[in-house]
């Protein structure tokens, strides 16, 4: 007899909605404490946010993630399908208005992405019903924190981190409790099942370990991508005319005006009420080196920080460069707008193609010389003074440079001018080609130069002392082998560097006292003795002109101080230096520095900084320790250095025989290592379970048995997920014993069970069940 089916009643669409309203959630994350501890979790990455990058969205953002998390808590047992289409249409509608941007490029990408970020963790925070929604808040929070760090120029976002860290411990601890189906209700440390000195302990080991890997871990020459940082959110227009340099008055007017960028100063730097200069006076197209007042001011200067730099080398930050002398200071011959170039930029992106100087592509002498190697060296740089020209620092030879602007000017002497001043926290990218200082090449090079080098960088003044040029072949003819016999230098660097050793030994640092009826600034130098630190500059320029080696005076930038945790070089106006430029065919100008107390050579690609923050923090220790133990520490490492060198040397002598023999020597200790390493582990992890309590060591024993029988556990898996994933793999005998011995754990991990003779007794009984073979 077949059955007759009855219709089914149809139910409306709001029906289905109140049921479906209506449905239980299963898994639901009830542990108020995780839910807290994850939502300041975001908030303090939204903070860090705001902080590094002098946004607000915290105002609204944090007060209204809070409420959204407090209606996901009381509406987490509800489908809230009314509220998570509302949630998708407005994370929708973000994305659209995020591609909008990104395609406007109203906004660096990082700060764009981290707006969006906030925007939809703030829209998921009103629906949190499980641990793994709670989990894509985390995810959030760390990618915040990822974009802060690199956004990050102090150590303030080491605050932030610290935090962060803070809070993140017991995130974990209690993420893991959820996972093994453990209630937490409080936030009592007993009820959470650990007291807060193991989370000390845990968190000390952390910045201990993390420090060191920071403290260890390269620097490499990196940017493999080539999209670099520029603020396109600020746009330097043009305010002065083709080549100009702003002016005091200019600088001052617009701080008044309030148009521009608002700085107030001056093109050599300065404040807007004129009392004093934040940069000295070297940043102009004439500047007077000897003038009381010049000196005056840069008394008066107080240390403020004008920039930071990212780089992958230590360099000279070049700002100015000035091939006439006058007497007194120096000048810009060919400053007029019609000797100054104009560049665009590429209307795709902010990238400006800078021309190769013409002094070296052009009449340069051909010659079969071997050239330098080069390395191109990526800079960012960071505006942080508002106190700043339109003169754009950049090391060495630059290629092409990421800055905001339509375009950019560039005179004869390959220095960089913008359109107007630059603003507070301008960042902008660099990328220069700077040749390496070898000196074995650079003396074989000529001593003929083209035409336009011969016309500019040879002028002495008419009335300049005799005494000059016989000084500078003085310094010539003493110059000593290391066996102190006389020797003669037959090129132009060893010229050079003799001449710059020589005022480095036989004049001192002292105030001039300068009378222009008496001549010339380097001729009244030489009379007397010595000077301020630019007039060494003068000096060795004007010498080495006399002696038919073509020269210059450049101003800038030293490389700063060099903070390890933020991996920038610092840049203050105290850091404004002078330096002499010289023309070596064909590898063009290379940088000395004559000023006692000072090196020879600024730093340049020879000096590696892959391993910067183990030299500083090396350095910072060294000062506070005494000399002998400075001078071991010294000895030991040079001895070792000079070994292994050694070494590396007489392998390289025995030809293929050396190098055969080299790596069997390197597998032989790489073997070596790693037995010697897999004992330390051995011994260690026996002594650890030694000390661990009965119910620890047990499940330690089982899972590494279990290991050993080819069932090891996977990092991902909880205990109980564990044994139930062994519970076809092994006898019911040993998968009782298993599951006891897990139960027995957990009970005292989490639950605060106390550890008697009975419980120690059966664990051993248990795991000797388990290894047993019936």
């Amino acid at each position: 007899m077949d059955t007759i089916r009855q219709p089914r009643p149809k139910i409306g669409t709001f029906d289905k909605l109140r049921q479906a309203s209506e449905f239980t959630v299963a898994g639901v994350e009830d542990s108020i404490p995780l839910r807290v501890l994850v939502q300041i979790f975001v908030f303090i990455s939204i903070g860090a946010m705001d902080s590094v990058a002098s946004s607000n969205n915290s105002i609204w953002a944090i007060p209204l993630s809070a409420i959204a998390a407090v209606w996901a808590w009381y509406a987490r047992r509800t489908r809230n399908i009314l509220v998570k289409l509302f949630i998708a249409i407005a994370m929708i509608a973000m994305l659209v208005i995020f591609l909008n941007d990104i395609v406007r490029q109203t906004e660096e990408t990082r700060l764009l992405l981290a707006r969006l970020l906030i925007q939809l963790q703030v829209l998921h925070s009103f629906d949190l019903p499980h641990r793994k929604d709670l989990g894509y808040s985390i995810v959030i929070g760390l990618i915040l924190m990822a974009l802060a760090a690199t956004l990050s120029q102090t150590m303030i976002f080491a605050l932030w981190l610290m935090a962060f860290l803070l809070v993140g411990l017991p995130i974990l601890l209690l993420d893991h409790r959820s996972r093994l189906g453990v209630k937490t209700v409080g936030f009592e440390p007993e009820k959470i099942g650990v007291s807060l000195l193991p989370l000390s302990g845990l968190l000390a080991i952390v910045l201990v370990l993390g420090l060191t890997i920071f403290a260890f871990l390269p620097r490499l020459p990196g940017f493999q991508l080539r999209n670099f940082p520029v603020s396109v959110n600020l746009s330097v227009q043009r305010q002065i005319p083709k080549g100009g340099i702003l002016s005091r008055q200019q600088q001052q007017q617009q701080g008044k005006n309030g148009n521009g960028n608002g700085n107030g100063g001056t093109g050599t730097g300065g404040t807007s009420n004129g009392d004093s200069d934040t940069l000295p006076p070297l940043f102009a197209p004439e500047i007077d080196t000897a003038s009381s007042d010049a000196k005056q001011l840069n008394k008066k200067r107080k240390p403020e920080l004008m920039m930071r730099v990212r780089s992958q080398a230590e360099l000279f930050w070049r700002v100015m460069a000035y091939d006439q002398f006058t007497g007194k200071g120096w000048r810009i011959s060919r400053n007029d707008p019609q000797q100054i170039r104009t560049v665009k930029r590429n209307p795709l992106n902010y990238e400006f193609s800078l021309p190769i100087p013409t002094y070296i592509s052009i009449d340069a002498p051909k010659q079969s010389i071997k050239p330098l190697a080069s390395q191109e060296v990526v800079q960012t740089y960071t505006i942080v003074s508002p106190n700043f020209p339109n003169l754009i620092p950049a090391a060495a030879v630059p290629n092409q440079i990421f800055f905001p602007s339509e375009e950019l000017d560039i005179d004869q002497e390959g220095m960089l001018r913008g359109p107007g001043a630059l603003p507070e926290d301008l960042t902008y990218t660099v990328i220069s080609n700077v040749v390496e200082r070898n000196p074995k090449l650079l003396r074989q090079s000529s001593g003929e130069y083209p035409r336009s080098i011969r016309n500019y960088y040879l002028q002495v003044p008419a009335n300049l002392s005799p005494r000059v040029q016989e000084t500078a072949l003085s310094f010539l003819a003493s110059a000593r082998d290391a066996q102190g016999k006389p020797i003669a230098l037959d090129n132009n660097y060893d010229r050079v560097v003799q001449i710059a050793q020589s005022l480095k030994q036989n004049y001192a640092i002292k105030p001039l006292g300068f009378d222009e009826s008496k001549g010339d600034l380097v001729s009244q130098f030489v009379e007397g003795g010595g000077g301020e630190e630019s007039h060494f500059v003068s000096t060795m320029a004007i010498m080495l002109r006399s002696l038919g080696i073509p020269s210059r005076y450049v101003v800038g930038f030293a490389s700063g101080k060099f903070n390890p945790f933020t991996g920038l070089y610092e840049v203050q106006n105290i850091d404004t230096q002078s330096m002499v430029e010289v023309f070596f065919p064909p590898y063009g100008w290379l940088a000395f520095d004559p000023v006692p107390n000072r090196p020879i050579f600024p730093p340049s690609i020879e000096n590696n900084r892959t391993f910067g923050a183990v030299q500083t923090f090396w350095s910072w220790i060294a000062q506070f320790l005494p000399s002998s133990v400075n001078n071991f520490f010294n000895w030991l490492f040079d001895s070792i250095g000079k070994f292994v060198g050694g070494v590396i040397n007489w392998l390289a002598e025995m030809g293929w025989i050396g190098i055969a023999f080299g790596l069997a020597i390197a597998f032989g200790f790489g073997i070596g290592g790693w037995a010697l390493w897999q004992f330390i582990i051995w011994w260690w992890q026996r002594q650890r379970l030694q000390q661990m309590p009965i119910p620890q060591r047990t499940y330690r024993q089982m899972l590494q048995w279990l290991s050993e029988q080819g069932k090891p556990k996977s990092p991902h898996q909880t205990p109980q997920e564990y044994v139930e994933s062994l519970s076809d793999r092994l006898s019911d005998r040993q998968a009782a014993a298993i599951a006891q011995i897990t139960q027995i754990y957990q009970d005292w991990r989490y639950g605060n069970r106390a550890i008697s003779y009975d419980v120690s007794a059966e664990l051993k009984r248990l795991l000797t069940q388990l290894k047993s073979k019936v």
